[in-house]
């Protein structure tokens, strides 16, 4: 190991910005550094300029919903009184903590419960704002309980009274791991919003499952909440995003490397941005000015431990720990078919064109027990019978580049955009 710990690598690394412009570990915030999806970008504008609309992104984990919403929220922050609010969500959050800060944002402090209120001469001296606000009575002597502020923040109805007036945009991101019950809170609160015509727009991000929840079997909701469905990125917008990185940090990838990060990625965006930031830090740390497919090669074993952790020890539980090669080499078969779901034929002529060989069903079936269930427990899933597909769309790009070598190219994108 070198004395100074690879620090001059490193320095020259960090001074180059690269870590800015690939990130991989948290959604794109600067507009700037955002490639790709401007038709996206531009109606959820329109919509959120549209009296009584809101709107909602939906799409799988990892096509870059989050980074959308950024700078969508970012670009129509001085039509909404340059207010922005956001809230990630977390299990644990019901309606009540998610409008808590638009409550605030009135006066309205919800973790207040109680309060001591001396009545004096001239009415209300000494009473919290937020509470006045709320309409509760502050005219009796000795301690008055406010309890019902906070309970009455379960009602959207009422929520909404109270921050109809705000001018602002509410971005209200991975609203999929809230109960469902408390989601119908968040599309009620939706429609009252746009029925007293409020200048409070909401910018609602999750998946597909969410949008159903939200707005099935409600017509006024679905008229006031558009829904843009995200996918994954065309070969193309890939290969835009990391042509535009690159110049950005006055570097360059050669076709072969642009090609290799193209096909691993398989149209999601983090990927891309794994790959393509792992071998530019090789280059930029080596002093050199193009990424070649040999560094995006070197870069693998770095990518894929930094790749997230619930598909890696899903990988590992299936494929690493098994005794045979089989498991391995089935699944990367599985990830050289286009389409998103397959047959067990379309994967039987997969392996044999991967590896030469030919094999029975019989044979197939013996491995398919382990790695295919009728949920989403195992690598892959059951839809019929012979009918399977990844059980997270993403683990085909992580099966690819964990198996980066054994991958052949996509065709290569026309020049870049």
């Amino acid at each position: 190991m070198p004395s100074d710990f690879d620090l001059e690598k490193e320095r020259r690394i960090v001074n180059s910005g690269i870590r800015n412009i690939f990130t991989p570990y948290q959604p794109v915030m600067d507009r700037d550094l955002f490639f790709g999806r401007q038709s996206e970008v531009a109606g959820i504008i329109q919509q959120l300029n549209t009296p009584g609309q809101h709107s909602l992104l939906f799409g799988d984990r990892g096509v870059g919903k989050s980074s959308l919403a950024n700078i969508a929220s970012d670009v129509l922050k001085p039509l909404a009184g340059d207010v922005r609010l956001v809230k990630r969500c977390d299990s644990t959050d019901t309606f009540r903590t998610i409008v808590e800060p638009l409550l605030l944002k009135v006066g309205i402090d919800l973790r207040v419960t109680s309060t001591a209120v001396e009545k004096k001469e001239g009415g209300d001296a000494g009473i919290n704002a937020g509470f006045a606000k709320a309409g509760v009575n502050s005219t009796t002597t000795g301690k008055t309980s406010f309890d019902g502020v906070a309970n009455k923040a379960d009602s959207p109805g009422w929520v909404a009274e109270q921050v109809g007036t705000l001018e602002a945009l509410f971005l209200l991101d991975e609203i999929d791991v809230i109960p469902s019950g408390e989601k119908e809170k968040v599309a009620e609160f939706v429609k009252q919003l746009s029925d007293i015509g409020s200048g409070l727009k909401l910018l609602i991000v999750g998946i597909a499952e969410t949008a159903v929840e939200l707005t099935n079997g409600h017509p006024s909701v679905q008229r006031a909440l558009r829904e843009t469905r995200l996918r994954k990125m065309t070969d193309d917008e890939i290969e835009y995003l990391i042509v535009s990185g690159a110049e950005k940090a006055k570097i360059k990838f050669s076709r072969s490397a642009i090609r290799k990060i193209v096909t691993v990625s398989s149209g999601y965006p983090h990927f891309a941005h794994l790959l393509a930031l792992k071998a530019a830090e090789i280059v930029i740390g080596d002093e050199r000015s193009e990424v070649q497919l040999f560094h995006v090669q070197e870069a693998t074993s770095s990518a894929t431990g930094d790749a997230e952790g619930s598909l890696r020890a899903k990988y590992d539980e299936f494929v690493r720990s098994a005794n045979t090669d089989e498991f391995r080499k089935i699944l990367v078969s599985a990830t050289a078919i286009d389409e998103e779901e397959f047959s067990a034929a379309d994967l039987r002529d997969s392996y044999e064109r991967l590896w030469g060989s030919s094999i029975t069903q019989g044979w197939l079936n013996n491995y398919m027990k382990k790695i295919v269930a009728d949920d989403d427990s195992c690598v892959l899933r059951r839809l019929a019978k012979g009918i399977y597909k990844f059980a997270d769309p993403r683990m085909k790009s992580y099966v690819r580049l964990a198996n980066l070598n054994d991958m052949p190219d996509q065709e290569a994108p026309g020049p870049p955009p």
